[in-house]
């Protein structure tokens, strides 16, 4: 028998004691795809292909973001073309180093946000608080792009194809 069959039906059974709803299991095959960029940075990939050849993708590396659903192989490797160039156009900026540090302690705010709301009774004022710190923040980026000239990625050569 195979082992992730017996992982499988452990892990059905327990949910279903938890009370699930529905479990549906999609048989799909994961991939996990990792580029090395000149600068030695390392930019990973995750994708399902999921039963009807739907595809489920998120980048990993150098911060986890989910970048969505697509209909078939090529919208796969035209997205990952394409962020891959802007990475590699973004690695040689001075303040690149500085992105990759804000952009993984916005991953952990929302992890941080997720732990304070799930596990404790935060009052109205507070969640206020936040919140317009939050719009505040978003506005700042959002002059910051108004100030910032936009980036011409070049296309990618042959070679790197």
């Amino acid at each position: 028998m195979n082992r992730n069959t017996v992982s499988g039906d452990i892990i059905d059974w327990q949910l279903r004691q938890m009370g699930a709803s529905n479990i549906t299991f999609v048989n799909s095959n994961m991939y996990i795809v990792d580029f090395k960029l000149e600068g030695g940075l390392l930019v990973s990939y995750v994708f399902n292909i999921t039963r009807g050849d739907k595809y489920f993708l998120q980048r990993m590396r150098p911060y986890a973001m989910v970048q969505g659903k697509y209909a078939n192989t090529a919208q796969i490797a035209e997205f990952i073309e394409k962020d891959l160039s802007k990475f590699r156009n973004a690695e040689h900026s001075r303040n690149f180093d500085k992105f990759i540090e804000i952009s993984k302690k916005g991953a952990e705010f929302a992890e941080a946000l997720e732990n304070l709301f799930l596990n404790y009774n935060v009052g109205k004022e507070e969640m206020e608080s936040m919140e317009e710190k939050l719009d505040r923040l978003l506005e700042h980026i959002g002059q910051a792009k108004e100030k910032a000239a936009p980036i011409q990625v070049p296309p990618l050569n042959e070679n790197e194809k």
